[in-house]
């Protein structure tokens, strides 16, 4: 509070909301909206509405939702990004990517399958939205009539 007004932080859309030090694991799911940076040992499912940062550090064992993802750590699971996917030089990624950009530095380790493109990452999301019965006899009728 600052001469009787109540000021509420404004936060820039890059600001970091999570940073997880080298010496912490966490096993379960991590869920946050804004911008994150891991560099610890996580096991367990990560959802992130912004940009997360996996440091050279950063052991994931997991399955990665988030608008940019960006990679300099070990990662095992599924990465599915609404934005990009970048691989730094450091980076050692054993898993599958879907993401509508994807950007690997030269040094950087992948192994496993790529699926890029504009509609890649939004496809998936939307699948997964359980839709009603209602929803559903609609959308049918509308692909028959195409």
């Amino acid at each position: 509070m600052a001469f009787g007004r109540e000021e509420t932080p404004v936060r820039a859309s890059d600001e970091l909301i999570i940073f997880m030090g080298k010496s912490v694991e966490i096993t379960g799911d991590i869920r946050f909206q804004g911008s994150g940076r891991l560099d610890g040992k996580v096991e367990g499912k990560i959802n992130v509405d912004g940009t997360l940062i996996l440091g050279e550090g950063a052991h994931i064992s997991s399955e990665i939702e988030g608008g940019a993802i960006i990679v300099g750590g070990t990662v095992k699971g599924k990465i599915l990004a609404r934005e990009k996917v970048q691989l730094l030089k450091t980076s050692v990624v054993n898993c599958d990517i879907s993401s509508p950009s994807l950007i690997i530095e030269e040094g950087a380790q992948f192994n496993g399958n790529a699926t890029t493109g504009i509609n890649t990452a939004t496809e998936k999301t939307q699948t997964a939205i359980p839709i009603s019965s209602e929803e559903s006899k609609r959308k049918a009728v509308v692909q028959a009539v195409k």
